[in-house]
């Protein structure tokens, strides 16, 4: 598989960390193709094994309190536990793609553990998490996030243990990330958008430019 993917880009980390704009910008850049996990997420949901897949599988029909009223500690096991039986799938669809250029897979199920289980390179993968202001900030622009909560029992709890469960999804992700030694840059909102690009390009480039925080 690693052979089959030698093509492929990685870049991780978790939700409001800007992932989806580094990717466009990346991919008018440089031509690459971006695979998005949440995009694949819808279609794998409807191809789902449940003897291999538990917890996605029990997820997938899982009413809106049964997802976010779940204990913080709890959401956060299982997302993790969601992604590894997810991955599969996710590297069958990469496998599949045309190569004729490099992909850019792009994504919070891509977690590091999977990515290095893979013997990807530290110079072909990094990660993006945002700081939990920045983070709770973000959410908060996106008038969508009602929407998701609105069969909620009780939204205000629901919010919260939403944002407790990515911010320590991120935490998850930064010790991952660090105990494999890949690259894992956090961003707090000083940054522009071009800045994030940039950095990243740079990193899969093997260059310097390195503007903003970086752990």
């Amino acid at each position: 598989m690693r052979e089959q993917l030698a093509h492929v880009l990685w870049l991780g980390g978790s939700p409001c960390a800007g992932k989806s704009s580094i990717a466009d910008g990346l991919a008018a850049r440089q031509g690459l193709t971006v695979y998005r996990c949440d995009d694949a997420f819808h279609h794998h949901k409807e191809r789902i094994d449940p003897r291999a897949q538990p917890v996605f599988a029990r997820l997938a029909r899982a009413t809106c309190d049964e997802i976010w009223l779940r204990p913080t500690a709890q959401q956060i096991r299982e997302e993790i536990a969601l992604y590894r039986e997810e991955f599969p799938q996710i590297l069958a669809d990469l496998a599949a793609m045309p190569r004729d250029r490099p992909i850019l897979a792009e994504g919070a199920a891509l977690l590091p553990e999977l990515v290095g289980g893979l013997g990807v390179p530290p110079h072909r993968a990094i990660w993006v998490v945002p700081t939990e202001p920045f983070q709770r900030a973000c959410y908060g622009e996106r008038a969508w996030r009602h929407e998701v909560l609105a069969e909620c029992s009780d939204k205000a709890q629901a919010w919260e243990r939403w944002m407790r469960r990515d911010a320590g999804f991120a935490r998850e992700v930064a010790r991952q990330a660090g105990g494999m030694g890949y690259r894992l840059v956090t961003v707090d909102g000083a940054w522009s958008v071009e800045d994030q690009i940039l950095a990243v390009e740079a990193h899969f480039r093997g260059l310097s430019h390195q503007p903003g925080r970086d752990d």
